[in-house]
Order: C-alpha cells, then structure tokens, then sequence
C-alpha cells in the first residue's frame, strides 16, 4: 500500500477555496448594506433640515408681507423693549397655531414667527415654545443673540430720508419650527421709516 502524500493531495480545496470566497461576498455585502442605511439616513435627516429651513424663510417673509399685524398703534406707542406676540390657539387637528404669524400647510404649522424691537436681551420671550431648548434661560436664545442697536435712529445715509424730517425702528424677526425635533431657527433685521412728529 502507497503512503497518502498529505502535500500534494488536493482534495477538498474547492470545496474550502468557495466558502471562504462566499463568507467574503457575505461581510462585503453587508458592510454595503450599512452604508447605504447610514447614507439613507443623512439624505433623510438632510432633507427634513432643508425643508425646514425654507418653511422658516417663508415665516421671515411672511413676517415682513403682514407687518401691518404686527405693527399696530399699541405696538408702536409701547417700550422699547416690546415685543410681538400672537394669540395662541389651536386648529381643528389640535395644532398650536396664532393668527397669521403662523404658516400653516395641509393643516399642520410648519414655521411660526415672533417680531421684537431689536434693542436689548431685556424682551420677555418667556412665553416663546422653545425656550424649554435653551435651558428655559432666555439670554441662551438665539433670538436675543442679536446685535443691539437703537430700536429709534436717525435714517441710513444714503437712504434719501431727510434725518431732520424721518427717524427709522428696528425690529427684529424670528422665525423657527414649532416642532420639538427640527431646530432650524432663522432672524432678520428690519427697519421702518416714519415721519418724525417730535
């Protein structure tokens, strides 16, 4: 009887060279199949953030289209630390919605805005939804993180306003979601010119 050579007898290798081969296709393919979740993922989360953010550009100029709401006698004759702010209320679904200073699409609120006289952190937003974000201190929000200027100042040079005749009022707009999981929060500054009467 001839001894086994165990060097040169192959059999089997086949068998062993497709499973190792198979187990490698295995891993590769599921290291894809997370990227590609992980990539769904961002893409998701991506277009939430773009959509609120352009749901929020809608508020600013809904904001600045509607300022006759906002911009009443009692408004205008208050301190200079006032501050605009709708009545609160809810739709037929239960949705929070105040008047026009809310953007309301296929009956759900997609963006609210809050208009402030832009002069000081001294505005009272304790009433605003998200404070809760900002460790219900109102010096964190982003609203009060604005530069602050006179609220009443003498017409921009080059504006074409006499100083003599004209003064200017800042105002300020903030518009945000009112949904706890989107935190797009966007501000523009605004001014207004007025006949000066004193």
């Amino acid at each position: 009887m001839k001894p086994l050579n165990h060097v040169s007898n192959q059999q089997g290798f086949a068998l062993i060279s497709a499973i190792l081969f198979l187990v490698l296709l295995t891993v590769i393919g599921i290291a894809a199949l997370n990227t590609t979740s992980v990539e769904l993922q961002i893409t998701g989360n991506d277009r939430i953030y773009r959509t609120d953010f352009y749901n929020q550009e809608m508020c600013l100029a809904a904001g600045k289209l509607n300022y006759r709401t906002w911009l009443t006698t009692a408004y205008l004759t208050s301190d200079e630390s006032a501050a605009y702010f709708p009545q609160a209320g809810t739709d037929d679904n239960g949705n929070g919605i105040t008047d026009v200073s809310e953007i309301i699409k296929n009956g759900e609120v997609i963006g609210s805005y809050r208009v402030r006289n832009n002069v000081s952190t001294a505005t009272d937003i304790t009433n605003w939804e998200d404070l809760k974000d900002f460790d219900n201190d109102a010096t964190k929000h982003p609203a009060n993180q604005v530069p602050v200027l006179n609220h009443r100042d003498k017409p921009l040079p080059g504006s074409g306003y006499d100083p003599n005749n004209f003064e200017i009022r800042r105002f300020t707009i903030t518009a945000y979601s009112v949904k706890d999981d989107r935190k797009v929060i966007l501000q523009e500054g605004v001014y207004k010119v007025f006949n000066k009467y004193e």
